[in-house]
């Protein structure tokens, strides 16, 4: 065989897996990345988002839980010791949530600035009743319970 002959050859196979690539198509991102790698970049930019908002709320919280404390520190100087007074001040400006999370940008928990009482937050905490078990029609005022 000659030399020509072969760079023929070389030239016809190189053609041929031209021809194989093209037909292929090109690979796509969504068809080489899976769902688990989508789902966790996408977990990774809220966790980082909420670490940025942090950065900002964070400082925000604690100077409005300071001045509270001050506040509520005066209230019940000046209203001669009375914890009634001072307490629903301290609880509204020290409770609540101090740093942003994934769950809040999502929407999934309400992010609270301003605090709820203690009684409150236990109600907060606690899970959801499931409402769709329940058939019964809920009795009004003036309705029998029999």
């Amino acid at each position: 065989m000659t030399r020509r002959h072969d760079s023929r050859r070389l030239g016809g196979i190189f053609a041929l897996a031209l021809a194989a690539c093209i037909a292929a198509g090109p690979a796509r991102a969504e068809e080489i990345v899976s769902q688990e790698t989508k789902e966790t970049a996408s977990q990774g930019g809220v966790g980082a988002a909420a670490g940025l908002s942090s950065v900002v709320y964070a400082p925000l919280k604690v100077a409005y839980a300071a001045g509270g404390s001050v506040v509520a520190g005066l209230a019940y100087v000046l209203s001669g010791g009375d914890k009634e007074v001072a307490k629903p001040i301290f609880d509204a400006s020290v409770r609540g949530d101090y740093v942003v999370t994934p769950q809040h940008l999502t929407g999934e928990r309400d992010l609270e600035f301003v605090g709820r009482p203690q009684s409150d937050q236990t109600l907060r905490n606690a899970p959801a009743p499931d409402v769709s078990a329940n058939k019964s029609t809920p009795k009004g005022a003036g309705d029998s319970w029999q």
